[in-house]
């Protein structure tokens, strides 16, 4: 660290700050200060200035940190939100589908004659046609739109 406090003879005429640590903690401060080749005092003086000098980059990174929970909880709770519509809809869908095959059903039995039946598979099978092509349509612009959001 090239800062003018690392020198010992910077302190010949500072205060003394004096603090206290536990057992475990002077144990792991005394091996880190022999691996780095110097003192406790300097490993300690060093550690204080290095804390000092980047105190506005850790409040930023904690900030950083925070934002960072709230987007993954608001993409949750949205996430959430999104596979409960789909749950309704397709509930929807399902009821729907049911009582469409109802009424499906009551007009077949109630057609009369072969001819009427055969009308009726007819007008069903045309039905069916169209529901394909407009959910074709809806798909591609669907797709189109999702592109477009996630390639911009």
């Amino acid at each position: 660290m090239t800062n003018q406090y690392t020198k010992n003879t910077a302190y010949r005429h500072s205060p003394k700050v004096e603090t206290r640590l536990g057992r475990p903690d002077v144990d792991r401060l005394e091996l880190a200060a022999k691996q780095a080749g110097i003192t406790r005092s300097d490993y300690v003086r060093r550690a204080v200035l290095w804390y000092l000098d980047n105190q506005d980059q850790l409040r930023e990174a904690e900030r950083e940190t925070q934002v960072a929970q709230a987007i993954r909880y608001a993409t949750d709770q949205i996430v959430k939100a999104i596979l409960s519509a789909a749950d309704r809809i397709c509930g929807m869908l399902a009821r729907q589908g049911a009582e469409v095959g109802t009424l499906y059903e009551l007009t077949w039995r109630a057609c009369g004659s072969a001819e009427a039946k055969e009308q009726f598979t007819s007008a069903a099978h045309t039905a069916k046609q169209r529901q394909r092509n407009r959910l074709e349509a809806d798909e591609k612009s669907i797709a189109e739109r999702t592109k477009k959001v996630v390639t911009s």
